[in-house]
């Protein structure tokens, strides 16, 4: 019957008759989305390939020196972020730890003094674009700094698409001031 149809219609209308099983087969997607349980393998494959994009970042310093400092970004696990961080700072002759941690599409600044104070005072700040993140490591870095200026910059960002931003670690509260007074500086 089918045939019969095509050899008798114009070129117009048979593109219609072979795209249309296409538009049937698309149009039932969501139908059969809904019609799986939660353990159905739909679903299971959507979870599994979301979870996959998200991407991990880590900055590691050395807290008494924040001259030694080492990155992480695009990781597939946070331990792998924060390692190889760690692992950056460590090449480079610090004594390092991890101050900030995080996933997703985002952007993470790090900020230290400059001169005969390089390194001692130090601010770190994580937005979605590296201008924001780099306004919150000025204004913690003045916070330590009593005040100095803070021109040694450095930035890495997560690759776009990489998960929501979500900042999972952050030792701001931990380093308050640089050791001393502020005269000694």
């Amino acid at each position: 019957m089918i045939n019969t149809f095509l050899e008798t219609t114009n070129m117009k209308n048979n593109r219609i008759l072979i795209i249309s099983p296409i538009i049937v087969l698309l149009s039932s997607i969501p139908y059969l989305l809904c019609s799986q349980t939660s353990s159905g393998p739909l679903i299971e494959t959507f979870v599994k390939t979301q979870s996959e994009t998200i991407k991990y970042g880590a900055l590691a310093i050395e807290r008494d020196n924040g001259y030694y400092f080492g990155w992480a970004v695009d990781c597939a696990t946070l331990e792998e972020a924060q390692k190889k961080a760690v692992g950056e700072c460590a090449k480079k002759g610090g004594k390092c730890s991890v101050v900030l941690s995080f996933s997703g599409t985002c952007c993470a600044a790090y900020r230290t003094s400059a001169g005969k104070n390089i390194g001692i005072a130090f601010g770190w700040g994580l937005a979605l674009t590296k201008e924001e993140a780099d306004v919150i490591a000025k204004r913690e870095h003045l916070i330590r700094s009593y005040g100095m200026a803070a021109p040694n910059i450095s930035y890495m960002c997560n690759s776009p698409n990489s998960g929501t931003m979500k900042l999972i670690y952050n030792a701001t509260q931990e380093i308050t001031s640089l050791p001393g007074e502020e005269e000694d500086y």
